[in-house]
């Protein structure tokens, strides 16, 4: 099914109305993250700093780490994992941190068909959510 620009504009179609849909492509889009995984866990206070690695969902190359809300230098691997540089500053003392990662949002031209039999030719930028990801507690133990 075709979709023709007038249809997009009128009804305000979300990007993930669209891609529930199956109506094109959402493959570019920035999709909240979600966070399964840290490791390590947890570290000793006082320790050196330590290179977080940081496992889930919908990694973007612009991801960042955010500990206890505040960006840390991050290194993207793949849509799975993040690396994130935690200094010896950040593990000083016993605390239960916050990790989340944040992708901004970004509006992304999408292209689309205007009928059946034709190709895809007309385009529209679409917003695409971003955000930040679900929190994951780090121990910070004594």
């Amino acid at each position: 099914m075709f979709l023709s620009l007038q249809t997009i504009q009128r009804y305000s179609y979300t990007i993930a109305t669209l891609c529930s849909l199956g109506w094109f492509s959402c493959g570019d889009c920035v999709e909240t993250p979600s966070i399964s995984s840290t490791a390590p866990a947890s570290a000793a206070a006082g320790s050196a700093g330590i290179l977080l690695v940081v496992n889930g969902n919908q990694f973007q190359r612009n991801s960042t780490v955010e500990w206890n809300g505040t960006a840390r230098a991050t290194v993207f691997v793949n849509g799975h994992q993040l690396q994130a540089t935690i200094t010896a500053q950040d593990l000083a003392a016993p605390a239960t941190v916050k990790v989340s990662v944040f992708s901004p949002p970004q509006s992304q031209p999408v292209t689309f068909g205007t009928a059946a039999t034709s190709p895809a030719t007309s385009s529209v930028k679409m917003d695409c959510a971003g955000g930040t990801s679900n929190v994951i507690t780090f121990a910070v133990n004594p």
